[in-house]
């Protein structure tokens, strides 16, 4: 399970890397692909809520039962709800911009913060969680959580 997690990472950050160079023309004054730009946030605002947000949530559910200091699992856990929220109102500021009402100066800083904070949480849970969720949960742990979250087909 932790695998297709790091995999699933993988696959965010290569689409946030094609983001970064949309957003990368745009800072230069060029003129990004916008249709891609909207597909990007959309496949990282649904693949995450819909697949792999809730397999975490019900991994970090077990570690709250079972480790002391809960604050990084619970700040992930609503760190995952705050970038959803986060995309959500990007998509929302890259339509406006493209109509005009939104200047390209707010949608840079809008994808600027963005793009580090969902890359600051993929490297924290992966540095520092990751290691924990291997340590603390057992093999019927695991299983219980396989049988909640159902894996996707490839």
């Amino acid at each position: 399970m932790l695998t297709r997690l790091l995999v699933e990472h993988d696959h965010i950050l290569k689409t946030l890397n094609l983001l970064e160079m949309q957003f990368l023309d745009l800072c230069r004054g060029g003129t990004p692909d916008f249709s891609l730009m909207r597909s990007i946030l959309e496949y990282i605002q649904e693949y995450p809520e819909q697949i792999h947000h809730p397999l975490e949530d019900r991994i970090y559910s077990i570690l709250l039962e079972r480790v002391d200091d809960v604050e990084l699992i619970q700040e992930l856990i609503a760190e995952h709800t705050e970038l959803e929220t986060e995309t959500r109102k990007i998509r929302e500021s890259l339509k406006l911009l493209e109509s005009g009402v939104v200047s390209p100066e707010d949608i840079m800083k809008q994808l600027s913060e963005f793009l580090i904070r969902q890359r600051q949480h993929m490297y924290i849970e992966e540095e520092k969680v990751h290691p924990l969720i291997e340590s603390v949960l057992t093999k019927e742990e695991w299983e219980h959580v396989q049988l909640a979250v159902p894996l996707y087909k490839r």
